[in-house]
C-alpha cells in the first residue's frame, strides 16, 4: 500500500539522508565574481569534508561547467541540458522540485529582468513543497525601471527567500526586495593562489611595461557600459593617469577584464579617451586571466573607483598579495578598507585626489604597516572554509 504525504511533509528515508545545499547560478558563461565565489564555496567544502551536502546545477557545455571541471570540483555539480539561460532556469527549477523537499535551494544572484517571471512563475511550487529557499545578493538589485523594481519586488516578494549578502552596503539596499536578511559573507579568496610569495616571472603582457621602468596600476573590473546602477567608473582612471603623469610619477594604468560590448565599443572608448587626455601610450586593455594573481604580485597599486561596487573582490585578492588599494569612499569598497586603511579610499570622481592619494601610498612608510594590518584582515574574513561553514549555517546544513 502506498502512502500519500502531504507536500510539505518528508518521509523517515528522507529525513535520514543528509541535507544537500542545491545552488542555481545567474551566469554560467562568464568569469566574474560570483563565478569565482562559487567556485571557492565548491572547494571550501571540499576542504571541509562536506562536498557530498553541495550539488551546483551548471548549464552543460557552458564555461562554468570547463573552469569548475579545470578546478577538480565536478563531484559537485549537476549538469542541466538548455539552450538558453531562461531555458536554463527554468530545467533547473524543474530538476530542483524532484529533489528531498529538505534540500534548501540557494538562488545565486538571480535578479536579471529576464529570470524574474520564471521565477514568479515557480514560486508556489518552491514554497507548497515547504523547501528552504535562500537567495545569494552579490549586487543591489536594484533598476532605474520602475517596472522593473516591481517585477523584482513581485517575484522576491513570492519566494520570500532568506537573503544572504556580500557586504552591508549590498544589505542595505536589498533590505525593500528582500527583509530577511540571514547575515553577512564577505567573498573568499583563495589564499593558497593569492599571497605575498614572490614570483619572479611576470606575465608576457606586462613585460614591456615592466621593461619601460613604469610603475603598474591595476584594475581588475568588467568593462561595462558607463552610467548603468554599477558602473565601474574606468573612466576616471583616464584623468587620474594625466594628473599622475603632471607630478611627475611614471604610471601606466592596466585594465583587465571582459568586455561583451558589441565590437568592443566600450574598450575602444577608453582608447579613444585615453588618446584625448595624451596617455594613450600608458593606458592598456587586457582581457580577463585565469592566472589574475600574477597580475596582482607584478602590480605596483591597485586602483578601484567604482562609486556603487557592492563587494570589491579586488580588494581582497590585491591586499592578499601585498599589493596596496586606492579605493572608492563609497560602497563595499570603502567598507573593506575601512576595516585596516581608511587613509586610502578617495573621492572616486576627484582625479587630482586620487592621484595625490596613489603617490602617498607609494611615499609613505606607513604603507607597509597597513599592508599587514590588511592581510590579517583578509585571512580573518575571507578564507575558503570560514566562507563554506558561514554559507552551511546560514542555509540550515549545520548549527
Amino acid at each position: 500500500m502506498t502512502s500519500l504525504l502531504s507536500p510539505n511533509k518528508t518521509s523517515n528515508s528522507e529525513k535520514n539522508i543528509r541535507k544537500k545545499l542545491i545552488i542555481i547560478p545567474a551566469y554560467c558563461n562568464s568569469l566574474g565574481g560570483t563565478t569565482v565565489s562559487l567556485l571557492m564555496l565548491a572547494i571550501g567544502f571540499a576542504r571541509t569534508q562536506a562536498s557530498d551536502q553541495l550539488c551546483i546545477l551548471i548549464r552543460k557545455g557552458s564555461f562554468m561547467e570547463k573552469y569548475f571541471r579545470d578546478a577538480g570540483q565536478e563531484s559537485c555539480i549537476e549538469l542541466i541540458e538548455a539552450d538558453n539561460s531562461n531555458e536554463f532556469l527554468k530545467s533547473a527549477l524543474r530538476w530542483v522540485n524532484k529533489q528531498p523537499k529538505h534540500y534548501p535551494l540557494l538562488l545565486d544572484n538571480l535578479v536579471w529582468r529576464s529570470y524574474l517571471p520564471i521565477l514568479t512563475l515557480f514560486a508556489p511550487s518552491l514554497r507548497l513543497s515547504g523547501r528552504q529557499i535562500y537567495h545569494f545578493c552579490h549586487d543591489l538589485a536594484l533598476s532605474y525601471n520602475k517596472f522593473g523594481y516591481l517585477a523584482r519586488k513581485v517575484a522576491f516578494t513570492s519566494l520570500a527567500p532568506g537573503a544572504i549578502c556580500n557586504s552591508q552596503f549590498t544589505a542595505s539596499h536589498i533590505r525593500g526586495l528582500m527583509p530577511d536578511i540571514r547575515g553577512i559573507l564577505y567573498q573568499p579568496v583563495d589564499l593558497e593562489k593569492f599571497n605575498q610569495k614572490a614570483n619572479n616571472t611576470p606575465p608576457d603582457a606586462l613585460k614591456p611595461i615592466i621593461d619601460s621602468g613604469a610603475r603598474i596600476m591595476l584594475t581588475p573590473s568588467r568593462i561595462n557600459k558607463p552610467g548603468i546602477i554599477n558602473d565601474k567608473n574606468l573612466r576616471s582612471l583616464i584623468p587620474v593617469l594625466a594628473h599622475l603623469n603632471q607630478m611627475g610619477g611614471n604610471y601606466h594604468a592596466v585594465v583587465m577584464g571582459e568586455d561583451q560590448s558589441p565590437e568592443n565599443i566600450y574598450s575602444q572608448d577608453l582608447l579613444e579617451s585615453a588618446t584625448n587626455e595624451g596617455v594613450a601610450d600608458r593606458f592598456t586593455i587586457l582581457p580577463p586571466a585565469l592566472n589574475i594573481e600574477d597580475y596582482y604580485k607584478h602590480a605596483d597599486i591597485v586602483v578601484t573607483l567604482a562609486p556603487r561596487e557592492p563587494f570589491g573582490r579586488t580588494v581582497v585578492e590585491a591586499i592578499a598579495c601585498g599589493v596596496p588599494v586606492v579605493g572608492s569612499n563609497t560602497g563595499g569598497i570603502n567598507e573593506i578598507l575601512q576595516n585596516f586603511a581608511p587613509e586610502w579610499t578617495v573621492n572616486p570622481d576627484n582625479f587630482v585626489e586620487v592621484a595625490q592619494t596613489i603617490m602617498n601610498v607609494a611615499q609613505n612608510l606607513n604603507t607597509k604597516d597597513l599592508l599587514s594590518k590588511g592581510n590579517d584582515w583578509v585571512y580573518a574574513n575571507c578564507s575558503l572554509s570560514s566562507y563554506a561553514i558561514g554559507m552551511m549555517q546560514f542555509t540550515g546544513l549545520s548549527s
